[in-house]
């Protein structure tokens, strides 16, 4: 019902000339939700730079096997496999390895030390847009980096366009449909040609699509995967703010 509501809400997303950030909080959002974009835009020649905001240690707490730092540098390796099928540059990936599961306790030491990173990257960058999860995205992990972009590009002095994309607010058609009301913009950019890099993309995350042995169910509910295996992507941009009277 949402995929059918955001389809005829939508215009069609138009490939901006520059160089893209794609910021994922965690190792797949960014193919999840971006694979399509990330593939159009290297096919056209363009840079694609991912920054991946945690370390992913914490997507299977007490597996009897595999402690967090393993399961952080498992989630590492998938991450440059779907990031090599959707021909993203090794010198495009960025890990600033945040503890997981803990960016909504971030000292102001560790806050104040992720901003200057991410600015720093933007500045190195210049990029013309940059993708971040939408704010309320039904994780607080996705909302909080949603607030350290928006400090990080204040920081920068750059004024790249900004989209939001979706990932667990797919899960609350309430919460996602009140995104796509509240939005000035919303985009959708059909997979076409690209469609298989995605998906090839997404098979890359097994530990996150497929049980983690001993486990019998996936870390990502099946359903879930299956939205972002469609034939679209969705993007949002807020209104701008009101000038102060």
């Amino acid at each position: 019902m949402c995929a059918a509501i955001l389809r005829v809400g939508s215009q069609p997303f138009d490939l901006r000339i520059g160089a893209t950030v794609i910021i994922a909080p965690h190792q797949d959002d960014e193919t999840l939700a971006c694979g399509g974009v990330i593939s159009r835009k290297r096919d056209e020649g363009l840079p694609v730079h991912v920054i991946f905001i945690t370390d992913g240690s914490a997507s299977h707490p007490n597996h009897p096997r595999l402690d967090g730092r393993a399961i952080s540098v498992l989630r590492r390796q998938e991450a440059m496999r779907a990031l090599a099928c959707l021909r993203v540059e090794r010198v495009a990936v960025h890990f600033l390895d945040q503890p997981d599961g803990q960016l909504h306790r971030l000292s102001q030491a560790e806050h104040a030390t992720l901003i200057s990173q991410l600015s720093l990257l933007f500045r190195a960058i210049e990029p013309s847009e940059v993708f971040v999860p939408t704010r309320p995205d039904g994780s607080s992990e996705h909302d909080a980096v949603f607030g350290f972009v928006a400090e990080a590009i204040a920081a920068s002095g750059l004024e790249p366009v900004v989209w939001q994309y979706p990932v667990w607010s797919w899960w609350n058609p309430l919460l996602l449909v009140r995104r796509w009301i509240s939005c000035a913009v919303c985009r959708r950019l059909p997979l076409e040609d690209h469609a298989q890099a995605k998906l090839d993309a997404i098979e890359c995350y097994q530990s996150q699509v497929a049980p983690l042995e001993p486990g019998t169910q996936p870390a990502l509910p099946r359903a879930l995967v299956r939205l972002f295996q469609a034939d679209a992507e969705y993007f949002f941009r807020d209104p701008p703010p009101k000038s102060a009277p």
